[in-house]
């Protein structure tokens, strides 16, 4: 019975949490909609509000979609394929969509591999997974910063290891920082605290492990392992 009524209380705090996540572009829609139409509204004006709404769009369809992962992953649904997976190429199509975003903050892009690295898993899922993770990098990265990634293999397990030259991760958030719906305090505007989530369930369905870290000299540090054998 205690468990089911905390089952309850952290369900009833997650629709208020994702209610709340909801809310907030869907009232600056509603904003920008009720100035769009004044018909005296200036060209360059016009544009610039276009393109906030496409941004609260964009930013409501990546939530919705995100919590719907989340929810097959937590109801067992998901079926995760055996598949040889080219770790570069993983890398190659994780980041691909956050090429032009990363030029725009004129932020360096490196990635360090053979070539040869893999796994056995699910790519479609990793490459949700490694893009979660690039796009938090990103989006703690100042602008002209840098990201790196870099693989690595051996008889136990495959590595990638990404990592920026931000802030890092403060103390207190780092035991938190996979927890759903939490946001650290460098955390921006926009962010929701799921994508991270989101990351470490599909990285852990694929018997890996995803840790965070702070590391020397500055910046944070993400490590995803998939092993070879069962741990």
């Amino acid at each position: 019975n205690e468990q089911l009524q905390k089952e309850k209380e952290y369900l009833a705090a997650s629709i208020a949490d994702i209610s709340h996540q909801l809310r907030t572009p869907l009232t600056s829609i509603n904003l920008i909609l009720s100035f769009l139409s004044k018909p005296d509204l200036p060209a360059e004006r016009r544009l610039q509000l276009t393109k906030d709404l496409e941004k609260m769009v964009s930013h409501i369809d990546w939530l919705v979609n995100t919590l719907l992962k989340i929810s097959r992953l937590d109801a067992g649904t998901v079926k995760f394929k055996r598949d040889s997976v080219n770790i570069p190429e993983l890398v190659r199509l994780a980041a691909e969509p956050l090429m032009i975003p990363m030029e725009l903050r004129e932020q360096r892009f490196t990635v360090s591999c053979s070539g040869a690295e893999s796994y056995i898993g699910d790519k479609a899922w990793s490459t949700e997974a490694v893009g979660n993770i690039l796009k938090n990098c990103m989006e703690h990265t100042p602008r002209g910063g840098e990201i790196q990634v870099a693989c690595a293999e051996n008889a136990i397990y495959s590595e990638i290891r990404i990592s920026d030259n931000g802030p890092g991760i403060r103390g207190e958030d780092l035991p938190h920082i996979f927890e759903r719906f939490y946001k650290g305090k460098h955390a921006g505007a926009q962010s929701v605290g799921i994508g991270l989530a989101l990351a470490r369930m599909i990285v852990t369905e694929q018997n890996g492990t995803l840790r965070a870290a702070n590391r020397y000299g500055g910046g944070a540090e993400f490590t995803v392992r998939f092993y070879k054998s069962v741990v």
